[in-house]
């Protein structure tokens, strides 16, 4: 309900703002009713989503509650996502290649339909999944 008519708004837009504000807007309340006084996201990590804006919703969600803290943390650097990659890979997490709202799957799997690669099916593709040329998900990488 909350993105209602933004159905085709690119990755990274306004719909993205407003899901991340309601998210963090819950997390922000679960924080300041159970105690917390800081809370972060580990979003930002992905190559797919804009920091600032991750972090930005985050600030604007804990600036709700007196002394609560939305921790703004640059996971990107010093490795930090090759490193995800690398404990990813060795325990074997599943490799999610969309966002994970309907829009962004639906969105995601037209342009790899339109280079040729298959459609995501979720909860299959893992990281250590070995690629094979009899593997349907082979055009998959990292």
């Amino acid at each position: 309900d909350r993105t209602k008519g933004m159905e085709n708004e690119p990755e990274k837009g306004i719909r993205c703002t407003a899901c991340f504000d309601m998210r963090f807007e819950k997390t922000a309340q679960y924080a300041h009713e159970n105690g917390f006084s800081i809370f972060t996201s580990c979003l930002g990590i992905s190559r797919w989503k804009d920091m600032n804006q991750i972090n930005s919703c985050g600030v604007r969600s804990a600036n709700r509650y007196p002394g609560l803290e939305y921790w703004a943390f640059n996971w990107r650097k010093e490795g930090g996502a090759a490193r995800m990659y690398e404990i990813a890979k060795r325990e074997n997490f599943y490799k999610q290649e969309y966002c994970g709202c309907v829009y962004s799957l639906r969105d995601t799997n037209q342009w790899r339909q339109s280079q040729g690669r298959s459609m995501i099916h979720i909860g299959v593709e893992h990281y250590s999944v070995a690629k094979t040329a009899t593997d349907p998900f082979s055009d998959q990488g990292c």
